[in-house]
C-alpha cells in the first residue's frame, strides 16, 4: 500500500456545524490528535455557511413543557412524531451551545439592553438570528485555533473496517484529494461522521455537496439506517434564482399569494396561515396549482425600510441576490417574486443513521451527528440539532478513543477501495455524472412524487431508479479528479 496513512486519534468527516463542533468537543474532551476532513473549503462548503440567520433556540426562562406539548399534539409541527430522549437533551443543551459560539466569535442579533433577539416564527417557535455566513466563518476559525488538522478538498468515499468486513470496528476512512485525484487515508480510534445529508443537488442555495455521502458510507461499512420515511421537507426558493431566507421572510409578515393575487394559505392551514410549515406551503402550492391557480408569489412589498435593514444584516447573501435583480431597491422591496416548492429530501430531518444520545452507532468506534443521523421529524433538527449532537459526538469520540487499542488497517479494503472508487476514470466510452444526476431527480423531485404522492407514481419512480443503478451508474465515467467526485455523488445519490 503506496498511499500515505494520517493517524488521527479522533477523525471528524464533514465541515459543517456539526462537524466544526465535534472536533472543537473533541479536543477540549482530551483528544491529542484530532482531523477534521471537509469536502472543500472548510468554512465555505456547508449546509450551515449557507444557513438563513435564523435559530430556533429555548432560553432556561422558557416553558419546556409547553414546547414539549408542541411537538405532542401541533398537526403542523410534528403531530407526535418525535424522539422524546433527544428532544430533552436538545432542549437542556441548545442554550449552552448558543453560549459556547457567541464566546467564540459568533455575532447575534441583540436588543438595545444586550440581549438575545427574539422572532416568533411559524408555531410559536422563538428563534434568534445570527449574521449570516459569519457563523461558519467564526466556527471555521475557532477550529484552527483549537490545534485540529483540517484536511480540505478531500472527498470521504468509505469507512474503514476491522479485518475488512462490513460490521466491524471502524478504524478510519479513505477518500481523495478532488483536485489532484491523490487518495488519503486516515486511521483513527473514533470515527465521527457529520458529512451531511442528500439533497439530490436540488434547485436550493448551498445544498450541491449534499450527496448522501454519509449514508452510502455508513450502508456500505454496515451501519444501521433509517427513517428515510419522514425525510422529504419542501423548502421554498425563487424561481428566478436559488435564494433561502423562508424563516425570516415569514417571521417578518411575508404574504404568499397565488395568480389572483389572492393569500391562499389560510385555506389550508387556517390558524397559521402565512406563517405554515414548509411542508403545508408545498402542498398548498401543488394544488392551487393543480385548480389553474398558479404560479405562487412572496409579497414582502409591505416591509417597511427597518425590516428591510435587519434582511440586509442576517441574510445578507440573499438580500444581495434581491438587489441585483432588482427585487430590493433602497430601504425598500418592489416586486414580489415567483415563488416555488424546493426538494430537500433529508436535509435538517429524516433519514440517516441510528444512533443513542452519546451518538453511538451500532459499529464500535464509529458516531455520527448532525445530518448524517436518523432525526425524527422534529427536532434534533437544523442548526441546533446540529450543534447539540456535535458537541455529543465530540466529546463521546474522545472518551473512546482514551479507551481504544491502535486500529490496523486492512490493506486489501484499502486496494478494493480505491479500484471501485476510481473505476470512472478507467471508462473511455460511458455517461457523464450529470447525465445520471438529472435522470434522478427527473424520477424523485417531481411534486406528484414527494407532494402529492401516490402508490402508482412511487413505484413508477422506484421503478425508474432501479433502471438507472442497474443501466446507468456503471458506465459513469470521469476524466479528471472533479469528475471523479462527481461521478461518486451521482453513485451514492442513486444508492
Amino acid at each position: 500500500m503506496d498511499t500515505k496513512v494520517i493517524e488521527a486519534d479522533v477523525l471528524v468527516i464533514g465541515g459543517g456545524l456539526a462537524g466544526t463542533f465535534a472536533a472543537i468537543k473533541a479536543k477540549e474532551s482530551g483528544a491529542n490528535k484530532v482531523t477534521l476532513v471537509s469536502k472543500g473549503k472548510l468554512g465555505k462548503d456547508s449546509v450551515s455557511t449557507f444557513a438563513a440567520g435564523v435559530y430556533m433556540m429555548n432560553f432556561p426562562e422558557d416553558d419546556k413543557d409547553a414546547l414539549i406539548r408542541t411537538y405532542t399534539y401541533s398537526d403542523s409541527f410534528g403531530a407526535g412524531l418525535y424522539d422524546p430522549e433527544w428532544l430533552n437533551v436538545h432542549l437542556d443543551e441548545s442554550y449552552e451551545r448558543l453560549l459556547e459560539m457567541e464566546g467564540w466569535g459568533v455575532e447575534w442579533e441583540k436588543t438595545p439592553n444586550g440581549k438575545f433577539e427574539r422572532m416568533v416564527q411559524k408555531h410559536g417557535q422563538l428563534k434568534c438570528m445570527f449574521h449570516g455566513t459569519q457563523l461558519m466563518e467564526a466556527m471555521a476559525q475557532k477550529v484552527k485555533t483549537s490545534d485540529v488538522n483540517v484536511l480540505g478538498h478531500i472527498m470521504i468515499t468509505d469507512l474503514l473496517t476491522e479485518n475488512g468486513e462490513p460490521g466491524g470496528r471502524v478504524t478510519g476512512a479513505i477518500g481523495f484529494d478532488c483536485r489532484t485525484g491523490e487518495f488519503k487515508v486516515l486511521k483513527s480510534k473514533a470515527t465521527v461522521l457529520a458529512a451531511g445529508a442528500c439533497t439530490y443537488k436540488s434547485r436550493f442555495a448551498g445544498h450541491k455537496f449534499q450527496t448522501g455521502e454519509s449514508y452510502a458510507m455508513a450502508y456500505r461499512a454496515g451501519a444501521v439506517l433509517g427513517r428515510f420515511e419522514i425525510g422529504e421537507i419542501h423548502h421554498e426558493t425563487s424561481t428566478e434564482y436559488d435564494i433561502q431566507g423562508l424563516n425570516m421572510f415569514q417571521g417578518l409578515g411575508g404574504k404568499f399569494v397565488n395568480a389572483n393575487a389572492e393569500e391562499f394559505l389560510h385555506e389550508y392551514d387556517p390558524v397559521l396561515g402565512n406563517k405554515t410549515s414548509m411542508p403545508r406551503i408545498a402542498e398548498a402550492a401543488a394544488m392551487e396549482v393543480r385548480a389553474g391557480r398558479g404560479p405562487m408569489y412572496l409579497d414582502m412589498t409591505h416591509f417597511t425600510p427597518e425590516q428591510v435593514r435587519k434582511l440586509k444584516v442576517v441574510l445578507p447573501i440573499p438580500v444581495r441576490i434581491m438587489e441585483r435583480a432588482g427585487i430590493i431597491i433602497g430601504d425598500r422591496i418592489v416586486r414580489k417574486m415567483e415563488w416555488a416548492p424546493a426538494f430537500l429530501a433529508t436535509n435538517a430531518m429524516g433519514g440517516g443513521v441510528f444512533t443513542n444520545t452519546r451518538c453511538e452507532t451500532n459499529l464500535p468506534g464509529l458516531y455520527v451527528c448532525g445530518d448524517a443521523m436518523a432525526r425524527s421529524i422534529a427536532l434534533p433538527s437544523r442548526l441546533p440539532g446540529a450543534a447539540v449532537t456535535g458537541a455529543r459526538a465530540g466529546r463521546f469520540a474522545a472518551e473512546y478513543s482514551r479507551e481504544a487499542k491502535e486500529p490496523g488497517i486492512d490493506e486489501r479494503q484499502v486496494e478494493m477501495l480505491k479500484k471501485s472508487t476510481s473505476a470512472p476514470l478507467e471508462i473511455k466510452d460511458g455517461i457523464e455524472p450529470d447525465h445520471v444526476i438529472i435522470a434522478l431527480q427527473e424520477a424523485v423531485i417531481p411534486y406528484d412524487v414527494v407532494v402529492i404522492s401516490r402508490d402508482d407514481r412511487l413505484e413508477k419512480a422506484i421503478n425508474e431508479l432501479e433502471r438507472i443503478r442497474d443501466e446507468e451508474v456503471p458506465l459513469l465515467y470521469a476524466s479528471d479528479a472533479h469528475y471523479l467526485r462527481l461521478a461518486n455523488e451521482a453513485r451514492n445519490m442513486v444508492l
